[in-house]
């Protein structure tokens, strides 16, 4: 369903490809996710309509299309139910921030050097992940001891895997400025070449799609990392010429396993055109 937003998407073809009937998956899927298919898909489009109005300056009618509304009207309306304002009043609350930065560099919050900023251009690859749902401030990091980082640990041991040839990666899904708290969707995982045997229950593959992206480094406490994207987000990337993707951010934690906090490396992804 992620993968397949612009697409229509029946219950029906859903439920087939769990083996369920229609009204059985219906229920369950209510009774995990808190809302039903529909709901959920509209929900999805609508957010990632916002984040489009948050980072770009495409006309309201064109996201409107892209995201399976046939008028201004409908896409209005259905969007200040979901999200709480009409999209004019969503994107103009982030343009005031842009036009009240006047281009003008913020404090580099600590932990970022001057010099940690790049642009790299990244090839597609792998991930076998496990997901998180929850509000964003519990979220990054690879935790020691949650229930996500022992779930990757257990696989790699049970399948052989060395640490050294694996890195470790983490995909908040989400903008904690549009999305729900306790909604927030976080994947965590670990780089997997071909996969020649099931995955264990809980995890899922997914691709980092490639292209070009701008790198940060970030070196300390990962409980800092919702006000470390903020700064980018919000701040950094709007004194820039840099168009941003509506693509979720990524990040690549570069010694998962350290203890000290103040030691922990972070290099933060973010997809721009």
């Amino acid at each position: 369903m992620e993968n397949q937003l612009e697409n229509t998407i029946g219950l029906n073809q859903l439920a087939f490809f769990t083996g369920y009937s229609d009204w059985h998956f219906h229920r369950l899927f209510k009774s995990i996710q808190g809302e039903n298919v529909k709901e959920y898909i509209r929900r999805l489009r609508l957010e990632k309509a916002a984040y489009e109005l948050k980072i770009t300056n495409f006309p309201i009618l064109e996201i409107a299309i892209e995201a399976g509304f046939s008028s201004h009207e409908s896409f209005s309306k259905a969007f200040k139910r979901v999200i709480g304002s009409t999209p004019s009043e969503f994107r103009n609350q982030f343009q005031k921030k842009k036009n009240s930065s006047n281009r003008i560099l913020q404090k580099i919050p600590e932990g970022i050097s001057k010099f940690g900023f790049q642009i790299k251009t990244i090839k597609a690859f792998n991930i076998a992940f496990v997901r998180h749902i929850g509000s964003y401030e519990d979220l990054p990091g690879p935790l020691p001891k949650s229930k996500e980082v022992l779930s990757i640990q257990s696989l790699m041991k049970n399948w052989n895997l060395l640490y050294s040839n694996h890195k470790w990666i983490g995909i908040s899904q989400d903008d904690p400025d549009i999305s729900p708290q306790g909604k927030i969707r976080f994947d965590i995982g670990i780089t997997i070449g071909s996969i020649t045997k099931p995955l264990p229950e809980g995890f899922g593959i997914q691709t980092i799609p490639e292209g070009k992206y701008l790198q940060i480094r970030y070196q300390g406490c990962y409980q800092n990392l919702p006000q470390i994207y903020h700064w980018i987000l919000n701040e950094y990337v709007i004194t820039t010429t840099w168009k941003l993707k509506n693509q979720p951010p990524w990040e690549c934690y570069l010694n998962p396993l350290e203890i000290r906090d103040e030691k922990r490396i972070t290099d933060i992804y973010i997809p721009i055109h």
